[in-house]
């Protein structure tokens, strides 16, 4: 099961109307779009923890079913996105735990996969070779800053939204986020051949 596509400009109130239509009309269609809108980036976020395409394919396939199965359970949510990545979060730590029980895990090579920045790749002149620093650099961030900086600079939540998901406090998500801006910062500046100011 693929998404067909992904509407990118639906605000909170249409997730939340699409999340109240499957809850509690059992609606097929709203079940289809909050699917599309939602599959890519819950996509990314566990292939940040289990660092394989497949398993995260699978396991985000999961959340979707999870959610389908148990629709008429779920009208007390409040905030669906929250919910479908902290049931994410959860899948793949269970998975990790499995692998690292039977055998100790070994990760795959790491695939390319889209990061978006939010500076100007012309005006920063982006490279091949710098794209793949910078990706290679997102990849070796501890794995607590890893996952706030994806939840945040890549799917766009809120710094309580994130705190909620990894069980942190909003505090140690802005430091965590920090520390990583901080390191793919001094990236940058390596790779461009500039002196990175001192922090003060």
């Amino acid at each position: 099961m693929q998404p067909l596509s992904a509407d990118k400009g639906m605000d909170e109130s249409t997730i939340s109307e699409l999340f109240n239509n499957i809850t509690a009309n059992n609606d097929q269609a709203a079940f289809r779009a909050f699917y599309n809108h939602f599959f890519v980036t819950l996509l990314r976020f566990s292939y940040t923890l289990t660092h394989s395409k497949e398993t995260a394919e699978e396991i985000t396939n999961d959340v979707f079913m999870h959610c389908w199965e148990k629709r008429t359970s779920l009208s007390h949510i409040k905030n669906p996105q929250v919910y479908l990545f902290v049931i994410a979060k959860n899948k793949s730590i269970d998975h990790l735990r499995k692998q690292a029980s039977s055998r100790q895990v070994v990760f795959e090579e790491e695939e390319k996969m889209e990061i978006a920045f939010d500076s100007n790749p012309e005006q920063l002149m982006i490279s091949a070779e710098m794209v793949r620093k910078m990706e290679f650099a997102i990849q070796q961030l501890p794995p607590k800053c890893k996952m706030v900086f994806t939840l945040i600079k890549q799917n766009g939540m809120k710094y309580k939204e994130v705190a909620t998901v990894l069980n942190l406090s909003v505090k140690t998500v802005e430091n965590q986020l920090a520390i990583a801006m901080k390191r793919l910062t001094a990236t940058v500046n390596f790779t461009l051949g500039t002196t990175p100011k001192p922090v003060k």
